[in-house]
């Protein structure tokens, strides 16, 4: 059975949206690898909220191609996470991208999807994922 949490129903759009690069962020739920499902992960954590959350992914370019994956990122609403020291391993550069967004195994899904196929038609990887959240920030369900 499916069950759908309105959010005007249960109060979590009036949460506040937590900004990435904010450094009072703390994980929530993280994974690095790709075989594991999103639902799995976020089942596996007991992650189940309505509030907004910031997703951040942790992406491997070569130097030549970091604009053009920086760009596509951005024309999804990625902001570069500059709160994340970056580093240069095997020819390949850290991208840290993030959003903030109300996440469902749905939209991890897609959205792990979409940086995995930015980054392949790059040549690059994917490092991983990890849902952050403000620490005093309530939990809504």
């Amino acid at each position: 059975m499916v069950t759908w949490r309105l959010p005007w129903r249960n109060g979590s759009q009036n949460a506040s949206r937590p900004e990435p690069g904010d450094p009072g962020l703390r994980p929530l739920v993280s994974g690095t690898d790709e075989a594991v499902p999103s639902s799995v992960a976020l089942a596996e954590a007991g992650f189940e909220d309505d509030a907004p959350v910031v997703l951040r992914h942790l992406l491997r370019v070569p130097q030549a191609e970091l604009a053009a994956v920086s760009e596509r990122c951005i024309s999804h609403g990625y902001v570069i996470d500059e709160s994340v020291a970056t580093d240069v391993v095997d020819g390949l550069a850290l991208l840290p991208v993030a959003q903030a967004m109300v996440v469902d195994a749905v939209a991890l899904s897609r959205e792990r999807a979409r940086m995995a196929s930015a980054v392949s038609r790059a040549g690059g990887r994917v490092e991983g994922w990890v849902l952050l959240r403000a620490a005093d920030t309530p939990v809504t369900r």
